[in-house]
């Protein structure tokens, strides 16, 4: 027998259309079951993972406004060995003819901790007509990338450091600024403070503390069944218990407010006035710890909403005065973006020819006039080429002749007979 829902069919899709919206949002929302929420700790490192294809990223090349721009999709390896899929969208210039090209200034989304790349889409068009481009990539853990938990920017940090490198060794970029959003901004944070040549950071709906964040979720109404005050303690006990296990790092060990006090980058700090999750009080304690240069603007919505185009081109705006973009020279050669990771045809054929050689094979040497490299490109486990001398044949120790040898022993028997 069929039993019979008692849910208005509107409802049914209103509720589904949420579930989706949850799952690109910043933090996790409606359409969580209460088993689930009951174990607070998963709120802390293993959040609703965002699920969609790279379909919705977007054309690999676009027009914005009459400007190209192309999409570039690539997977890095972090020092944890997890790869993360990210992307980068930049103008695209034609320099063919030119010696020289145009260095991008680029600003490093780093989205929340149930979100995904997907949450730098509304950025990319304003970016790209200022001429800056966009990288974004999903956290380990997060999206498509590879790992089972997050943890709220204290690893995350490290992996933002192996993008950054990757970012400097191409030689196509500029001035870099970060933009992080809830565990993006707390990321940011961590990590800023070792990286004074950044050249700016907007931090949007930052905690001050994982601690005091964790003591505020457990009494609020996210929460199945709240925890009162007497038992948080405990209950923080047992998160910090749990993550150890689980995700192994110290939940006292995540206060953003100290590093702040060590920063000397500058910083533009945006909260919503009506966020029920972190409280704006965080990003005021935040700013006011802040060492560097700083700007604070509060905005209407919640934790989740997206911003206006008032409050994105005001951060855009700061993050251009933070540039200096007119004071410096941003060119480049040309032929870097093309060729920086293209492998010259007959490089193969080279290295084995120059490892034929330092064997002592008989194979020509490699010259340094053979090989052109692009600049930047580096060759990696490779001495540099060395002409080997060749050795001189050993002359084999020659015995007498036994007719020669029979003489000279007749001669010393004649002298002993003179004697």
């Amino acid at each position: 027998r069929q039993s019979r829902s008692t849910t208005a069919p509107g409802a049914a899709g209103d509720q589904q259309r949420l579930r989706t919206m949850d799952r690109n949002a910043a933090v996790p929302g409606m359409g969580i079951p209460p088993e689930y929420a009951f174990k607070l700790w998963n709120l802390v490192i293993r959040p609703p993972r965002a699920s969609y294809s790279t379909s919705q990223l977007g054309p690999k090349e676009f027009t914005v406004g009459g400007v190209r721009a192309v999409r570039r999709d690539v997977t890095l390896r972090t020092a944890r060995g997890t790869c993360l899929a990210c992307s980068h969208f930049l103008p695209k210039l034609d320099h063919r003819g030119s010696k020289e090209m145009q260095r991008y200034p680029v600003i490093v989304y780093l989205h929340g901790n149930s979100s995904s790349r997907l949450e730098a889409g509304s950025l990319v068009s304003t970016l790209i007509l200022q001429g800056i481009s966009l990288f974004c990539f999903d956290a380990a853990g997060c999206g498509l990338s590879d790992g089972d938990y997050v943890s709220l920017g204290w690893y995350e940090r490290d992996d933002l450091a192996a993008v950054l490198e990757h970012l400097r060794s191409t030689g196509c970029c500029g001035p870099i600024g970060l933009w992080g959003r809830s565990m993006g901004a707390v990321t940011a944070l961590l990590h800023v403070d070792r990286d004074p040549s950044l050249g700016a950071v907007c931090l949007d709906s930052p905690f001050a503390s994982l601690r005091q964040l964790a003591e505020e979720l457990a009494q609020s109404d996210r929460m199945a069944f709240p925890v009162p005050s007497w038992l948080v303690t405990a209950a923080l006990a047992v998160i910090r218990m749990r993550v150890k296990a689980l995700a192994d790092f110290d939940i006292e060990d995540v206060v953003p407010l100290e590093h702040a006090r060590r920063s000397r980058v500058p910083a533009i700090f945006l909260h919503a006035r009506q966020d029920v999750f972190i409280s704006p009080s965080h990003s005021r304690q935040l700013y006011d710890a802040y060492a560097s240069d700083k700007e604070l603007i509060t905005v209407d919505g919640d934790h989740n909403s997206e911003r206006s185009e008032q409050a994105v081109n005001h951060a855009v705006g700061f993050f251009k005065r933070a540039f200096r973009l007119g004071e410096m020279d941003l060119s480049a050669p040309a032929r870097l973006l093309d060729d920086s990771s293209r492998t010259p045809p007959d490089w193969e054929e080279q290295r084995r020819q120059q490892k034929c050689a330092v064997l002592g094979h008989q194979q020509p040497l490699l010259d340094e006039t053979i090989l052109t490299l692009p600049e930047g490109l580096q060759l990696w486990n490779l001495p540099p080429p060395q002409h080997v001398q060749p050795q001189q044949p050993q002359q084999p120790h020659q015995q007498p002749h036994p007719q020669r040898l029979q003489q000279q022993q007749q001669q010393q028997q004649q002298q002993q007979q003179r004697q």
